[in-house]
């Protein structure tokens, strides 16, 4: 009878401890503390899912310079950062190195949003603060400080609807077929465009975020298509849509731009173009940091500071950084497109270029929430 009633007691606790460890993984907004009782001396580990673009290099170098003022001041002992080549695999392997060495908070840019559960799990049951940052991944226990891929495509798609005056024929070139940030942004711009019956699809077709295969698909769509109003085109593919028109001898019509100064200037130099640049900048990592930093410290966030994850809208655990600037030929900031964003502002093509004096063309047009603006989302 007391083996059985021991027994029956050791399931008892280890029921007790498996409620318990679900209570814990079912939000990130439970008042736990993280940073094992530190204010200083953290140690982070940061795991970036590709470097093989100059948008990459430049988050991860932003990332870095973040970092050194940390550690400058004590708060930051070091930050551990490892790049994958979109490897699940690797990225496995690297996080249970930063784990074993015994970080006190994980930042990961995910390979795969739904491959990590594992890693993530054995991260979470050793005390370690996660935060998925750039591409999101819903993971119950963590937070997700991620660009807001809904608004980004939102201004865009609303902006060319107003400049149809809604009503026109336009053809979109969307990103990397299957990513997560392409399909968010697709679905954003189908919300807008329903609104606007006189609006005309004439085709939808992949750029794959690549200059060249965008330049090849906007050949196609104009031998296609004669009567195009306006391109509804994602980032970096911009410069590969104007070559396009330049080989067809025809000048382009209003159209979505680019965030790489390289466009800005060309954009500058064409008094003839109408576009617009929204930039998903590369400072969202430190935006990421400054959040882990926070709590890390043991700050807790407003009860109304997290949104629902953009892949999962039952996990509420995502802070949703909306870009940091709108770029039009005249700053626009009563335009209907700025409504109802966060920290963004309005401004002309010529000051978006002079920011970019001295930056190669390839750089991005880039910001970060400030210090009084992350704090902002904290009580």
């Amino acid at each position: 009878m007391k083996k059985k009633a021991l027994f029956s007691s050791v399931i008892a606790g280890l029921l007790a401890l498996s409620l318990t460890a679900c209570g814990n993984d079912s939000s990130a907004t439970s008042n736990q503390t993280w940073g094992h009782g530190k204010k200083s001396g953290f140690v982070i580990g940061f795991a970036n899912g590709y470097f093989g673009n100059t948008w990459r290099t430049q988050f991860v170098q932003d990332l870095q310079n973040a970092a050194k003022q940390y550690e400058a001041d004590g708060t930051l002992k070091d930050l551990q950062v490892a790049n994958s080549n979109a490897d699940v695999t690797q990225q496995i392997n690297q996080l249970n190195t930063m784990i074993n060495s015994g970080v006190d908070a994980l930042m990961i840019d995910p390979v795969s949003a739904t491959s990590l559960g594992p890693i993530v799990a054995k991260a979470k049951a050793k005390g370690i603060l996660v935060v998925i940052t750039n591409d999101p991944a819903a993971y119950p226990g963590t937070y997700a400080v991620v660009g807001n891929n809904d608004a980004f495509w939102r201004i865009q798609a609303e902006w060319i609807a107003a400049k149809l005056h809604n009503k026109g024929n336009i053809v979109e070139i969307t990103g990397l077929p299957g990513n997560t940030a392409d399909t968010i942004r697709q679905n954003a711009a189908k919300k807008v465009l329903s609104q606007y019956p006189n609006i005309k699809v004439l085709a939808s077709v992949p750029g794959k975020w690549d200059e060249a295969a965008a330049q090849s698909a906007m050949s196609t769509l104009l031998s296609t298509y004669k009567n195009i109003d306006g391109i509804l085109e994602q980032d970096v593919m911009a410069e590969g849509v104007l070559r396009a028109y330049q080989v067809a001898n025809q000048n382009p019509p209003i159209m979505t731009g680019d965030y790489t100064f390289g466009f800005l200037r060309k954009w500058q130099s064409m008094p003839n173009l109408d576009s617009i640049a929204v930039p998903y900048a590369p400072g969202i990592g430190v935006d990421a940091l400054k959040f882990t930093i926070n709590l890390l410290k043991g700050k807790q966030l407003k009860p109304d500071a997290l949104q629902p994850n953009p892949l999962d809208s039952s996990l509420k655990n995502a802070i949703l950084v909306d870009p940091p600037y709108v770029v039009t030929k005249n700053a626009e900031p009563d335009a209907t497109w700025m409504k109802n964003l966060k920290f963004t502002k309005a401004i002309s093509l010529d000051d978006a270029v002079k920011l970019g004096e001295g930056k190669p063309d390839g750089a991005s047009l880039d910001a970060s929430l400030s210090q009084q603006q992350v704090d902002s989302y904290f009580q």
